[in-house]
């Protein structure tokens, strides 16, 4: 099992590549095993970082006249890097046997702790599908307003597909504390009042000079310049990433929902199980293909939009329940004579929770009212403040 890891920005410019690099190569560092998947739509930084340019790259391995493990740039400093090439805009217009080729190409792989993805920048079909079929995300942004907005809008596009990874925010070359303090704190803000999406922070990198001269070098800055600001806020970055592990998925598990997200269903190689003593099972006629298969009738597929859909739906029409039966107890609460005089802190509406610290939202420790009927209850306790006199 793996960790996989999205890496993605909403703008171009971000250093979204730079992070990813030197992330992995520090996780390197510190003796995890590494595969760092270039998906940059044919742009191909990460070998503009490094200094290598491969002649072939994942459209080889979908045609089938390459495999992966004669793409790959092997133990670059630790890690291994997966050239993407024009393969990955390929990715949505794979054929059925193209996918089938891709997935087993992948699970030949060697086991890998993490697994990082290195996205476009924007919100194209195949930038979305990574970063749903992922279990985790990281956002890189800059303090700059575009870069903030772009962030949101792909934090927006994401949210209505319903699948969503665990998002972690990445504030890059920042110049004060302060600054980055102020950016994370505008993008959680406005992701908080029209999303339902939660962000957390994971770090910064600082704005250093020598990340320029390590990039004219083609040599990555953790490598140039080992003790460097950058350098040592992204030791942070990964320090902070490896003491919580989050949740581990296979190579296969992640690429058939990314392509099932791109609408491409892989052949399968399922195994028959043929039942009597006086049949000879060898294991070579018992295999079949999905064409071989009949789908059983009884079992309808699962749309997973419908899914998510019915979820929510069900989640709403519990909580209209749980309000009807609120209302139903303030009817009679407001029929029965109340023993005291109403207090106003009784009817004021709980400050919102802070989601940095819990979970949930807490209940409120009262009914809240709405606005008439809180002012009916005034009248009705003056009135009956007034007979009593």
């Amino acid at each position: 099992m793996t960790k996989l890891i999205t890496i993605a920005s909403g703008k171009g410019g971000a250093g979204k590549t730079s992070i990813c690099l030197n992330l992995a190569l520090v996780l390197a560092d510190a003796n995890y095993r590494v595969c760092l998947f270039d998906a940059d739509l044919g742009l191909a930084n990460v070998n503009i970082l490094t200094g290598f340019y491969p002649q072939y790259g994942l459209a080889q391995v979908m045609e089938g006249s390459h495999t992966l493990s004669d793409i790959m740039i092997r133990n670059f400093n630790g890690i291994d890097i997966i050239p993407g090439s024009s393969g990955v805009e390929k990715l949505a217009d794979l054929t059925s046997q193209e996918a089938g080729l891709l997935i087993q190409s992948f699970l030949e792989l060697p086991d890998y702790d993490y697994f990082l993805i290195d996205t476009s920048a924007g919100l194209s079909a195949q930038v979305l599908s990574f970063c749903r079929a992922c279990q985790e995300m990281i956002l890189v942004v800059t303090p700059e307003p575009t870069s903030l907005t772009d962030a949101y809008s792909l934090l927006k596009v994401l949210s209505k597909k319903g699948t969503m990874p665990k998002i972690r925010v990445v504030v890059n070359r920042v110049r004060t504390a302060q600054e980055a303090k102020a950016s994370y704190a505008k993008l959680k803000k406005t992701v908080f009042n029209f999303l339902s999406t939660r962000i957390s922070p994971l770090g910064i990198v600082a704005r250093d000079p020598n990340v320029s001269n390590a990039v004219v070098s083609q040599v990555p800055f953790f490598v140039k310049y080992p003790d460097t600001q950058a350098t040592r806020c992204i030791r942070a970055l990964m320090l902070k990433l490896v003491k919580d592990p989050g949740k581990e998925m296979s190579l296969e598990a992640f690429w058939d929902q990314c392509l099932d997200i791109l609408g491409k269903k892989p052949p399968r190689i399922r195994e028959s199980v043929t039942i009597g003593s006086d049949q000879k099972n060898d294991g070579l006629n018992d295999l079949k293909t999905d064409s071989e298969i009949q789908p059983v009738p009884a079992v309808p597929p699962i749309d997973r939009e419908n899914e998510s859909t019915i979820q929510r739906l069900s989640g709403i029409e519990e909580k209209l329940s749980q309000l009807l039966q609120e209302v139903t107890d303030l009817k009679h609460r407001l029929k029965a004579p109340p023993k005291e005089p109403a207090k106003k802190s009784d009817y004021m509406e709980t400050a919102p929770p802070d989601y940095d610290h819990i979970n949930e939202p807490a209940a409120p420790k009262h009914f809240i009212l709405d606005f008439e009927t809180w002012l009916a209850e005034q009248e009705k306790s003056k009135a009956q403040s007034f007979s009593a006199v």
